[in-house]
């Protein structure tokens, strides 16, 4: 029987709901060498949630009945063997061959979980303290003690056996795709007549029944000596036949088809067997080094560096690299080779990554941040070293549906590109692109004055979209004549609803957008009212308006708001915490999920059935908020928060009865 991922799965899911005693951090057997790491912060998720709750989930989902199908009756989450007083964790190791994932687990005292959890694995000796199993195709091994459970999986990487002397040394048949191609040739020009027919017909199926009889070996061979392809190879195509009605060789044409498809699928079948096979001897003689790693994880500075209180979920990895090195998917190592010389100096420029679940009262976030390569973060700090306009706090509106602000040193930024664009690709593999990189860096340092642009557009940048407005539209309508079926165009009006916005950024020098506004106005696109420039090619089309004041470039598809700010009878909200926001953050981008509905509804937007609960709640909900910082002390950080209904106790309790409510439907 092979170890079944579902095993794994319900392990990780159900690792902080039994009671234990405390012993040392199972991080110390986390390999240094991990590429990335995820903690799960048991104490924190118990904290915050109920037994009870997380139990009625799982028993929703199955997760007993998938336990039970093994020959295990647990009726509850107390029936586990998994302690909460201690962090569980799963990291990954990479190598060119092969990759490891390994789970590390803590136990409760008097845990019985050979008989509960591995009783149908095969037994290994014992080894440094620990009882040891392992699943049938091997390719999984477990080991535990009296504290804590040890599980390591993976697999071997395909694309490492297509290298010609791995192929050979471990048996692999690869497929020679120069001899597929090469077929023999044929001389068409003189066909046979119709008097040869049956001759030629039992020509060709005596050439199919050689291809038929080639072998199969399961056995590692000499590849030069290899002729199952050439034998395929030498057959010429059946003779062309000028009636189709007589043609009569269609099951030897099929049964060659079929014998070519089984020998395929047996080559296949045969090398994912020794690739296997491979995989776990190299598991068997690294287990116990992973067991007790000389070095552990712990040198890593950010990797246990989180509110222990409050974190769910905490997650590291070495690099970008790391990640990369996980999404290119097995069948394109090509990709993979092609592109590493970039990767590697972008993952050399962004180093660590961090991210954390965080549970906050009734607010889960999503906390990341990044380390900067010191060259990097060289270039990187001017940009962000920008005030934001404080004239903006006069601009905000009492009501809006969600606001964006954006503030970074435009004339830093401008300065910086051209070396960030040379060092990734100007000595790019692909020569090509190489030199249009270097040029386009030539280009921007000969032509950008980074000063006199940065003051046509300062960098920092506040948008909001506000409540609905009500809006006569005009819309072409038909009449037509029932007798002679001519008809006729109608032009109607109709009351409508749109989103309003208000954009805002600083400009010191506008003359440009001036110039370009005046040309508008000599081709009747843009009129201009006291101040107010309206713009509007079609009357059908959305009506722009623009204004200028204080250094600052207002554009809006609502005049009254303009009209408003141009008299000073703007009406400023006083929300404190959208100003901190704005002005703290490089970047913040907020929703309020409670306007959502009444948006839906005024715009007219169906909802299917199975959404309606959903979009209703909305209302009950706060904000999204997704928010960046700039570079502190090296590293770039943000978040992505969510404030949920108050109607529970916090916002993991409300996740799981929204679960529980769902479920039930």
């Amino acid at each position: 029987m092979k170890f079944q991922k579902s095993y794994i799965a319900t392990l990780l899911g159900l690792s902080m709901v039994a009671t234990s005693y405390g012993q040392q951090d199972l991080i110390q057997q986390v390999p240094e060498n991990a590429s990335f790491v995820v903690v799960i912060n048991n104490q924190a998720i118990i904290q915050h949630s109920s037994f009870q709750k997380i139990n009625d989930v799982l028993e929703k989902f199955g997760a007993f009945d998938d336990i039970g199908k093994q020959g295990v009756q647990i009726q509850s989450i107390h029936d586990l063997d998994l302690a909460y007083d201690r962090s569980a964790y799963i990291y990954k190791t990479d190598t060119d061959s092969s990759y490891y994932t390994g789970i590390l687990l803590p136990l409760k005292a008097g845990h019985q979980i050979e008989t509960h959890l591995f009783s149908k694995l095969s037994p290994l000796p014992a080894s440094q303290g620990y009882e040891r199993r392992v699943s049938t195709d091997g390719k999984t091994q477990v080991a535990w003690n009296e504290h804590s459970v040890f599980i390591m999986t993976g697999d071997a990487r395909r694309y490492y056996f297509d290298n010609d002397s791995v192929a050979e040394r471990y048996g692999i048949e690869l497929k020679d795709y120069n001899k597929a191609v090469g077929f023999s040739d044929y001389d068409f020009q003189n066909v046979p007549d119709t008097g040869y027919l049956e001759d030629a017909a039992d020509a060709a199926e005596a050439d199919y029944d050689i291809a038929d009889s080639a072998e199969t070996t399961w056995q590692a061979y000499g590849f030069e000596a290899d002729t199952t392809d050439s034998v395929l190879l030498d057959v010429p195509p059946p003779p062309a036949v000028p009636e189709p009605e007589l043609y009569t060789d269609y099951q030897a044409y099929d049964t060659y088809s079929d014998s070519t498809y089984q020998k395929e699928m047996a080559r296949n079948a045969k090398n994912d067997s020794l690739r296997n096979a491979a995989f776990a001897s190299w598991l068997s003689q690294d287990f116990d080094r992973y067991l007790h790693p000389a070095q552990n994880a712990t040198s890593h500075k950010f990797l246990n560096k989180f509110d222990k209180k409050n974190t769910l979920v905490h997650f590291w990895s070495r690099n970008m690299m790391s990640l990369y090195s996980q999404s290119i998917p097995y069948y394109m190592p090509t990709m993979q080779y092609a592109l590493t010389d970039q990767i590697e100096k972008l993952a050399y420029a962004y180093q660590d990554i961090v991210l954390d679940l965080v549970q906050e009262k009734h607010t889960l976030k999503v906390q990341g941040s990044f380390g900067l390569e010191k060259e990097m973060e060289r270039m990187i700090k001017p940009i962000y070293k920008n005030k934001m306009n404080r004239k903006f706090a006069r601009y905000i509106p009492e009501n809006h549906i969600g606001y964006m602000s954006l503030n970074v040193n435009s004339e830093a930024y401008l300065k910086n590109f051209p070396l960030m664009m040379e060092r990734l690709y100007g000595s790019s593999m692909y020569f090509s692109f190489g030199e249009v990189a270097d040029i386009v860096v030539t280009a921007l340092e000969i032509t950008l004055d980074e000063k006199a642009i940065a003051n046509v557009m300062g960098g920092d940048h506040l948008l909001f979209v506000n409540e609905m407005k009500k809006v006569k539209k005009e819309y072409i309508d038909y009449q037509y004549d029932e007798n002679t079926f001519d008809y006729k165009e109608i032009k109607k009006t109709k009351d409508d609803y749109i989103p309003t916005f208000l954009w805002m950024f600083t400009s010191e020098d506008q003359r440009i957008y001036k110039k370009i506004l005046k040309l508008g106005e000599s081709k009747d696109k843009v009129t201009q009212t006291d101040g107010i420039y309206r713009i509007s090619d079609n009357p059908s089309d959305e009506i722009l308006y623009v204004l200028f004041k204080d250094n600052i470039v207002f554009v809006s598809n609502d005049d009254e708001q303009l009209a408003a700010i141009r008299s000073n009878r703007f009406q400023t909200s006083r929300n404190k915490h959208i100003k901190k926001q704005i002005f703290s953050n490089t970047m913040t981008a907020v929703t309020h999920l409670s306007e959502i509905p009444k948006t839906i509804n005024k715009l007219g937007i169906p909802v299917i059935k199975r959404w309606d609960h959903l979009v209703n709640n909305l209302s009950e909900y706060g904000d999204v908020t997704i928010v960046a910082q700039g570079n502190k002390k090296g590293r770039i950080t943000g978040e992505v928060a969510v404030d949920f209904p108050q109607q529970e106790t916090n916002a993991l309790q409300y996740l799981l009865q929204e679960l529980l409510k769902t479920i039930d439907k």
